[in-house]
């Protein structure tokens, strides 16, 4: 976290995205943050939005794609525009 805050220090307006960084500690906890500072330098990045993604990749459960994958019916015809049809409804008319 030191070169962090050090490139922080040095960009205007740099406190106040530290700050805003330290405020994570209190509800992501220390390490979190920290794995998240660690991987936002692997990254070549100080931005706190990514710091903040990274900390939620960290303490989001991983979402197991399904096993099988949902099929939806599969059209026999295409349908076909009617601009008519569409008027009609927009005025209320019959469907």
């Amino acid at each position: 976290m030191i070169k962090i805050k050090d490139q922080y220090m040095a960009a205007t307006g740099g406190d106040r995205d530290f700050v805003s960084l330290l405020l994570l500690v209190p509800e992501h906890g220390l390490d979190v943050v920290g794995i998240a500072c660690e991987r936002a330098l692997e990254l070549q990045t100080t931005r706190l939005p990514a710091i903040i993604n990274l900390v939620h990749q960290l303490i989001e459960p991983v979402i197991e794609p399904l096993s099988i994958p949902h099929t939806y019916p599969q059209l026999c015809v295409a349908p076909e525009a009617n601009c008519k049809r569409y008027e009609l409804l927009c005025a209320g008319g019959p469907e």
